[in-house]
């Protein structure tokens, strides 16, 4: 029994994903959006990077889908004036805490 890979596509004629790349689209988003947190833009971006490749992107596109999927999250982002607590902005319920009956 050998293991030899079957069907894998020799990628190595293809342009990579640098480093230089994922940095020009970083600062562009974060310049974009100056009303949210760079940490806030830079979690999303990398979160789309790793989607994106997980998605089987080839690394070519990898970049410009990730900026494009990172516009989109931002975009659904409430504003920062009228901002509601994390966790309704996640999508997450807090849980309702019953008040105390007033005694008379």
């Amino acid at each position: 029994m050998t293991n030899a890979p079957v069907g894998v596509a020799d990628l190595t004629w293809m342009p990579g994903l640098t480093n230089q790349d994922l940095r020009d689209a970083a600062d562009r988003l974060v310049l974009d959006r100056c009303d949210v947190p760079a940490g806030s833009v830079l979690r999303t971006f990398s979160r789309s990077v790793r989607t994106a490749l997980l998605d089987g992107f080839l690394t070519s596109e990898v970049v410009a889908e990730a900026e494009r999927r990172t516009r989109d999250l931002l975009a659904q982002r409430p504003a920062a004036g009228s901002r509601p607590r994390l966790r309704a902005w996640a999508g997450v319920r807090a849980p309702e805490v019953p008040l105390p009956r007033r005694s008379r």
